[in-house]
C-alpha cells in the first residue's frame, strides 16, 4: 500500500502530500453538487430550483444530525486505535461503524418520509418550491442507505490516507452522476415519472457505482491491512463503550445544534426582503467552490489529530494544526480580490433575475474578505473534534452559529426590517469573532493536553521504576 501515514514525524510533508490531491479532487465534489441542478435547468421548465435544493439539503442535514453522533464517535475511536497501530480493535470498530451506518440510514429514511413536509412547511417560500422539495425527497429517502454508506466509505479511505483509492472513488461517482442524470430525467419525463424524482434516482445510482469501486479496492487490501465487514454487536474487544456512548450523545447534540442553526438561518432569510434567500443561496453556491476545495483538506484534521492523539504525539498535532490554519488563510485570501471583481460577470449563470443577481454581487463584495478569516478557524474546530473534546465542540458551535451568526440576523430583522446589506456586514464581523473564539479555545486545549500527557508519562515511568525495583528484590 502507498497510503500516507498521518502519524509520521514529517507533519508538513504528510499533510501537504494528502491535501493537494484532496483539493484537486474536491473540484469534482463541488461540481457534483450542481449536476442535478444543471441538468434540470437545461432539460425542464422548473422554476426556483436553487431555493428548492437549498431547502432540501437543510432539511436532510437536520435529520442526519439527530442520529449521526454515534457514527462520528465510532470514527474518532477507530482513528485513535489506528494511530496506535491496534489493527484488531480498529478493524472491529470500522465494521461496527458499517452496522451503525445501516441502522442510522434506515431510521433517517423512515423519519424523513413522515417529517419532511413539516420541516419545509415553516419556510416563507412559494408553495411551488415546497412541492418540488417533497417530490425530490420522496425518492431520495428510498435510496438514502446508499448515500450514508457512500459518505462513510469515503471517510474510511481518508482515514487510511489512501489517495489513489479516493481518486477512483470520486471520479467514478462524479462521471456516473453526469452520465446517468440526463438519461434518468429523459426516461422519467417520458414515462410519467417527475424530473425531480428521476434526478434523485440518478443520484442513488451514482453512489452505488462509487461504492462498487470502493468495495473492489477494499477487497484487494488497498485501503487497510485487513478486510472489512459489518458488525452490529458491541463486543468486549473494545472496552470504552461508556465513553463512546457519551461521545456519541455529545456529538449528536453538537451536530444537531450546528444543523439546526443553518436551518434557522435560512428560515430567517426566507422572511427578509424579497429575493434575499435566493441571493444568499446563489452567493453560497459561488463561494462554496472555494470552500469545498479548502474543506477537503481541512477536514483531514479530524483523523490527523485523532491518530496522533492515539499515539500521544502532541508535537505533531501542534505543528499540523498551525500549518493547516496558516495555509488555509493564504489559500482563501488569494482568490478573493479577483472573485469580487469578476462576480458581476458570472453571477447571471446561476440566476437570471437582475435584482436578485445585484443582491448576490453586493453580498459577495461585503463578505468575501472576512470569509478567509472564517475559513482559517476551521482547522482549530476539526482538531477539537478529532481530540474527542465534545464539550469544546459544543461550546464552539454555540459561539459560532448562534452568538456570532443567528443573533445578528435576528436583531437586524427586528430593528431594520430585514436589510440584506446590513446582514452582510454583521456576518463579516461574526467571521472574525468566530476565528478568535476557535483559536483561543484550541490554545487552551493544547496546553491542557500537554499537562495531562506529561503527567501520564511521569506516572507510567514511576510505575515502571517500581516494577523494576520489585523485580530486583
Amino acid at each position: 500500500m502507498t497510503n500516507i501515514d498521518f502519524t509520521a514525524d514529517d507533519v508538513r510533508k504528510s499533510l501537504f502530500s494528502f491535501s493537494v490531491p484532496m483539493m484537486l479532487l474536491s473540484v469534482l465534489d463541488y461540481a457534483g453538487m450542481f449536476v442535478a441542478l444543471g441538468w434540470l435547468l437545461a432539460m425542464t421548465e422548473l422554476q426556483q430550483l436553487p431555493a428548492t435544493f437549498r431547502i432540501a439539503v437543510a432539511s436532510v442535514s437536520l435529520l442526519e444530525a439527530l442520529f449521526s453522533g454515534l457514527l462520528a464517535a465510532v470514527y474518532v475511536y477507530a482513528n485513535q486505535a489506528f494511530g496506535r497501530k491496534d489493527h484488531e480493535q480498529c478493524k472491529y470498530l470500522l465494521n461496527f461503524g458499517f452496522g451503525v451506518s445501516v441502522v442510522i440510514a434506515l431510521v433517517i429514511a423512515v423519519t424523513g418520509r413522515f417529517c419532511t413536509q413539516y420541516l419545509i412547511s415553516v419556510f416563507g417560500v412559494d408553495p411551488l418550491v415546497k412541492q418540488q422539495v417533497l417530490s425530490y425527497l420522496d425518492v431520495y429517502w428510498y435510496g438514502y442507505l446508499f448515500v450514508i454508506v457512500h459518505i462513510y466509505g469515503g471517510l474510511l479511505a481518508r482515514m487510511a490516507g489512501a489517495v489513489s483509492v479516493i481518486r477512483r472513488f470520486k471520479i467514478v461517482t462524479f462521471v456516473s452522476s453526469v452520465a446517468l442524470c440526463p438519461v434518468f430525467i429523459w426516461l422519467g419525463t417520458r414515462a410519467g415519472f417527475g424530473a425531480l424524482e428521476a434526478a434523485a434516482a440518478a443520484l442513488m445510482a451514482s453512489r452505488v457505482a462509487g461504492l462498487l469501486v470502493l468495495r473492489h479496492d477494499m477487497g484487494r487490501h488497498k485501503v487497510f491491512p485487513f478486510r472489512l465487514g459489518i458488525d452490529f454487536v458491541p463486543r468486549r474487544l473494545f472496552t470504552q463503550w461508556g465513553e463512546l456512548v457519551r461521545l456519541g450523545g455529545a456529538e449528536t447534540l453538537n451536530s444537531f445544534s450546528l444543523s439546526l442553526s443553518f436551518y434557522l438561518l435560512f428560515l430567517l432569510f426566507s422572511f427578509y426582503e424579497p429575493g434575499t434567500l435566493e441571493a444568499v443561496t446563489v452567493t453560497q453556491y459561488v463561494t462554496g467552490f472555494f470552500q469545498t476545495i479548502l474543506m477537503s483538506a481541512i477536514v483531514t484534521m479530524i483523523p490527523f489529530t485523532a491518530q496522533n492523539a492515539g499515539g500521544r504525539k502532541l508535537a505533531n498535532i501542534r505543528v499540523g494544526v498551525r500549518w493547516m490554519a496558516s495555509a488555509t488563510f493564504v489559500l482563501a485570501a488569494l482568490p478573493m480580490i479577483p472573485f469580487i471583481l469578476l462576480a458581476p460577470h458570472f453571477i447571471h449563470f446561476f440566476v437570471t433575475d437582475p435584482d436578485i443577481a445585484a443582491r448576490a454581487v453586493s453580498y459577495v463584495r461585503i463578505t468575501s474578505i472576512p470569509w478567509a478569516v472564517l475559513m482559517a478557524s476551521f482547522p482549530f474546530l476539526f482538531a477539537i473534534i478529532g481530540l474527542g473534546d465534545t464539550r469544546g465542540t459544543l461550546l464552539l458551535t454555540i459561539w459560532s452559529m448562534y452568538l456570532c451568526n443567528l443573533v445578528p440576523v435576528i436583531v437586524i430583522r427586528l430593528a431594520f426590517g430585514g436589510s440584506l446589506t446590513l446582514a452582510a456586514y454583521a456576518e463579516s464581523v461574526s467571521d472574525v469573532l468566530i476565528f478568535v473564539g476557535f483559536y483561543l479555545y484550541y490554545l487552551r486545549k493544547e496546553k491542557g493536553l500537554e499537562r495531562e500527557w506529561a503527567g501520564q508519562q511521569a506516572a507510567e515511568g514511576s510505575g515502571g521504576g517500581k516494577l523494576a525495583a520489585s523485580g530486583a528484590l
